[in-house]
């Protein structure tokens, strides 16, 4: 009881402390910004300009012999996790009680009067806040209010001092940041409640209808819960229903997706920073003299400079970058013309250990794709089918030799196939290429086989030679497939929730490279 006392007196000083804030705002801009509806119309308003792709066509033919189980949420990325992001203008920087803002006084410079309720976010922020807040009317919660939004430096100061005053320093820090350190300041956070006014700034907002909706389809509009129930541990601040943040339709969808709950845990640091292969949108590619080039991605859709990190790579017929161990290393799974299938394991100080082979005999004589496929196997297994068109799937049960086959389907004869998650429901889905350039996905269930009828992505496609997964090409928690054409250029496509999201030419010259899915 004394614990509940203080929280609701905790509470209350928030409730105060809002007007503080508010009387202190610091306007910095009040244009109005062109905001999409809802995630949803954004995402296909850029889709509908996309070439040679197109999407929504739907097909005459349902997935070659399939088994339909129910989609379940999976870990369908290569690696549990990326470097933090330390840039205060970025939308993804990670702040909190060890991350302070780089400058402490940083102030963004696009801030705009949110949904005219007198307090401040970025334009971006404040554009998909309104989208949030529709969803949240049509959905019947009874609507949202805005409680609290930017906070400057010196704003943070009285904010944090007055709490130290009331609470003492020790009780402070769980419920409030440092100037320099609080996401208020970043002009990403807003902190929300009930249109009516009950609940504000207190742990109750979660158990309204409308909190648990936020809860639910934040995301969908970029937006995550900041510090939900049970973090303490992992963000240093109690748990607060109420308090949003913005990092972007891609990042918060793959948080939802991958099952993160904190920022904390998203970024936490990359294991492979020093191994030769350090990203998932870092291209791999070995040229005709059999060198093995990594072309590392900037994160603004394109590709720095070569740098060699291996040789010997001839006699190749097809190379995937995995985590075949799941150590957090990247690896390379290597199909060679002389019919054997060997992993070499990424060294997490560089280079790679030699190869192990996990398949022997025939192997040069299959059209494979390699991707978690299943639950029920956490590692990258390998789905593919001999020139009889029986589509089998290889479970890689211990990070080793592959297991024995099953087959999950009959009539892929003369298909090009990709592993990828189009539908975005956390179970990787099959997208194969057709001789005519149709792009068919077939939808994964999750458990090897496959949900629902295929459907048309694309046309087109005949013009391209290898088409490979990419994660965070344009940005954190972004995915695509990056296309090489015959001419020798490169296409991102980007992909969101079942159909296509950006189109950009990423690289030219590629001919005689080839390239690792």
């Amino acid at each position: 009881m004394q614990l509940h006392d203080h929280r609701a007196r905790a509470a209350k000083v928030r409730r105060r402390l809002v007007g503080l804030a508010a009387g202190l705002a610091v306007v910095t801009g009040s244009a109005a910004v062109a905001a999409p509806a809802n995630a949803t119309a954004a995402a296909s308003a850029s889709a509908a300009h996309m070439t040679p792709a197109r999407v929504g066509a739907t097909p005459n033919s349902a997935p070659p012999s399939s088994v339909t189980k129910a989609a379940l949420p999976a870990t369908v990325n290569p690696l549990p996790s990326v470097d933090p992001i330390s840039d205060p203008a970025s939308f993804s920087v990670l702040v909190n009680k060890s991350r302070p803002l780089n400058p402490a006084s940083y102030a963004p410079a696009d801030l705009i009067n949110a949904r005219g309720s007198g307090q401040y976010l970025r334009a971006e922020a404040a554009a998909w806040l309104n989208g949030l807040f529709q969803g949240a009317a049509d959905a019947g919660t009874g609507g949202l209010s805005i409680v609290s939004g930017y906070r400057s430096y010196a704003q943070q100061q009285q904010v944090y001092a007055y709490y130290v005053s009331i609470y003492g320093q020790a009780y402070a820090d769980t419920i409030s940041a440092r100037p320099g350190y609080s996401e208020h300041q970043t002009g990403l956070a807003v902190d929300v409640g009930n249109q009516n006014g009950s609940c504000g700034l207190s742990t109750c907002f979660g158990d309204t209808v409308a909190g648990r909706w936020v809860a639910a389809n934040a995301h969908k509009y970029g937006f995550i819960v900041r510090y939900p129930n049970g973090y303490t541990g992992t963000t240093g601040y109690s748990y607060e229903p109420w308090h949003l943040r913005y990092v972007g339709v891609a990042l918060a969808t793959d948080m939802n997706r991958r099952g993160y709950a904190t920022m904390e845990q998203y970024f936490a640091g990359n294991p492979a920073a020093a191994a030769s292969i350090k990203s998932g949108a870092d291209l791999v590619a070995a040229d005709s003299s059999g060198r093995l080039l990594r072309y590392p991605a900037t994160a603004v859709g394109s590709y720095a400079a070569p740098v060699q990190i291996g040789s010997g790579w001839t006699g190749l017929k097809q190379g995937f970058v995995v985590d075949w161990d799941i150590d957090g290393v990247y690896d390379i799974l290597a199909q060679w013309n002389n019919g054997v299938l060997g992993v070499y394991r990424g060294l997490p100080g560089g280079g790679f250990a030699g190869q192990v082979v996990v398949g022997n005999g025939g192997w040069d004589r299959m059209t494979i794709t390699v991707g978690k496929w299943s639950h029920a196997h956490p590692r990258p297994s390998v789905v593919g089918y001999f020139p009889d068109g029986v589509l089998r799937y290889y479970p890689n049960t211990f990070g080793g030799a592959l297991s024995g086959p099953q087959v999950i389907g009959t009539g892929w004869n003369g298909l090009e196939l990709t592993m990828a998650d189009w539908e975005g429901d956390g179970a990787n889905d099959i997208i194969a290429r057709r001789s005519s350039g149709a792009l068919i996905n077939y939808r994964g269930d999750g458990w090897a086989g496959f949900y629902g009828p295929a459907m048309t992505v694309g046309t087109g496609w005949q013009y391209m030679r290898v088409l490979t997964p990419s994660f965070g090409l344009t940005g954190a928690g972004t995915r695509g497939i990056t296309a090489q054409t015959m001419e020798g250029n490169l296409y991102n496509y980007g992909l969101g929730r079942g159909q296509w999201t950006t189109y950009a030419q990423v690289g030219s010259g590629w001919n005689s490279l080839k390239l690792f899915k």
